[in-house]
C-alpha cells in the first residue's frame, strides 16, 4: 500500500533508513550513520515537502519511502529485506510522476544505486565531494534529450 507519511512514521522511518543506509554505504563507517539518525529524524523529515511510503500488506511494515524536497528527490530508500523484488522501481516510478525531471544525489561508490538509476535513464549532470564524508557524489538528473 502507498500512502502518505504522517509524524507518527518518523521512527519507522529512521529505522529503515539507517538499516539501508549502513548497508548500501559500506565505504562509510557505520558510526556516521548511527550519528547521523537525529538529523534525520529532526532536521530532514521536517524539512521534505513531500514523503512517501510504502507499507507492505502483509506485514504492515514500512518497507520503503521516497521524500522530496521541492523537485529535489532527497532520499528513495528500500529496506534490505524488501530489496530485489521490484520495490524501487515501483517507488522510482511514483517519484517520477510527481516530479518528472527530478534530480538526486547518489554516492559515487554506491554502485547498486547508481546503477540503478541508470538503467532508468538519469544521467550523470554534476559530480562534487560531498563535505561531510568527503566521498564523491554524482547529482544525477534526465538527460537533456529527455528533459
Amino acid at each position: 500500500m502507498i500512502r502518505p507519511f504522517c509524524d507518527d512514521d518518523t521512527e519507522d522511518v529512521v529505522r529503515l533508513w539507517l538499516e539501508a543506509s549502513i548497508e548500501a554505504h559500506d565505504f562509510i563507517p557505520r558510526a556516521y550513520w548511527e550519528a547521523a539518525a537525529e538529523d534525520m529524524r529532526t532536521l530532514y523529515l521536517p524539512m521534505s515537502d513531500e514523503i512517501v511510503l510504502h507499507v507492505d500488506d502483509a506485514t504492515g511494515s514500512i518497507d520503503a519511502f521516497l521524500a522530496f524536497a521541492d523537485t529535489f528527490l532527497a532520499a528513495l530508500f528500500v529496506a534490505p529485506s524488501a530489496q530485489g523484488k521490484g520495490l524501487g522501481s515501483r517507488m522510482f516510478r511514483i517519484a517520477s510522476r510527481m516530479h518528472p525531471g527530478f534530480t538526486l544525489c547518489v554516492y559515487r561508490d554506491n554502485a547498486r544505486a547508481v546503477s540503478f538509476y541508470r538503467r532508468r535513464g538519469l544521467v550523470t549532470l554534476e559530480e562534487r565531494v560531498e563535505e561531510k564524508t568527503g566521498c564523491v557524489e554524482l547529482v544525477m538528473g534526465p538527460s537533456e534529450q529527455q528533459a
